[in-house]
């Protein structure tokens, strides 16, 4: 396919066409020319060739997150070129008027350097209570450059000649409202609140001159995260996308309830703290109020699902 018809095809079928002509508005007004296709173009001309070195960072690094203790599932991908491109144009538009972001100056010389998730590895685990060692493991493996002063905020750790890798970026958990972070902070990981329910922890590390981004979540967030890209994630064209973005939110908070109670089943099997006589179970008083904080979770979702069915007419 030559290049015209491919850019013609990707900007329809990802639904680009508004964002392309707000970035040619605001070009041409600036500097007299339309610049996100020719930019496009010379990222399209360079990635393809790319995209096989990129293949065997993959599984050079993979042959190292195959030793990680912890780990219940993993999966990995190459970003394929029409990710690629769709994430150029979505964050270039999005942070066109930011000079101060790398991605108002995305161009085919420097896209290796801002994206770090050019290639990407998903590290599933069974519940939240074995992140800590997945993550003491992680550091253990790539760690920190000595001065940590050196890491900023939208930046990232120039990539080191040593082979070994290191960490690019202070990690960071996405959390929902109601989370638990004490932990997470205590470690000094970032913690960035996401309104959509998103959660996971993130790792950038520089690895053979490449930056590769570390995904580690739960089984429970995996499957709400993958139902939500399907269903809700940049599809506000779907017309029950207000319906679904609820039902999202209502799965999301089960999700949690789900986190939670697998935590706590961990914690009793290791404390064996609750026992079995005369047809009740005993326990301490602190177990009790855990419990019931998580079974009042329930409650409130439920008061949610009863509000949509409310509105859902038949």
């Amino acid at each position: 396919m030559d290049w015209e018809t491919y850019w013609n095809h990707l900007i329809t079928e990802k639904k680009l066409q508004n964002k392309v002509r707000a970035m040619d508005a605001i070009d041409c007004e600036k500097n007299g020319e339309c610049k996100i296709k020719n930019i496009c173009h010379d990222i399209y001309t360079d990635y393809k060739s790319y995209r096989e070195e990129l293949e065997q960072v993959r599984k050079n690094f993979l042959e190292i997150i195959d030793t990680f203790p912890g780990v219940h599932l993993q999966t990995s991908r190459v970003k394929t070129l029409d990710g690629l491109l769709e994430k150029v144009i979505t964050k270039r538009h999005q942070h066109l008027l930011d000079a101060e972001n790398l991605y108002s100056d995305i161009n085919g010389g420097n896209y290796k350097d801002i994206l770090t998730d050019l290639v990407g590895i998903r590290l599933i685990i069974s519940y939240r209570g074995k992140w800590i060692d997945l993550h003491n493991t992680i550091v253990e493996r790539f760690p920190y450059i000595e001065d940590k002063t050196l890491y900023k905020p939208n930046r990232f750790i120039p990539h080191l000649s040593t082979g070994k890798g290191i960490i690019a970026e202070i990690p960071v958990v996405y959390y929902a409202y109601n989370d638990d972070i004490e932990a997470y902070e205590q470690t000094g990981i970032r913690a960035e609140l996401r309104e959509d329910g998103y959660r996971s922890i993130h790792y950038i590390i520089s690895y053979q001159h490449t930056y590769i981004e570390i995904q580690v979540r739960t089984i429970y967030d995996e499957a709400w995260s993958d139902c939500d890209h399907l269903y809700v994630y940049k599809h506000e064209e779907n017309k029950s996308h207000t319906a679904l973005k609820e039902l999202s939110g209502i799965l999301c908070n089960l999700t949690n309830v789900s986190n939670e109670l697998g935590d706590k089943m961990c914690d009793i099997f290791q404390e064996e703290s609750i026992i079995e006589k005369d047809g009740f179970y005993q326990t301490e008083g602190g177990v009790v109020l855990q419990i019931q904080k998580i079974f009042d979770r329930i409650n409130d979702t439920q008061h949610q699902f009863k509000d949509f069915m409310e509105r859902l007419q038949g």
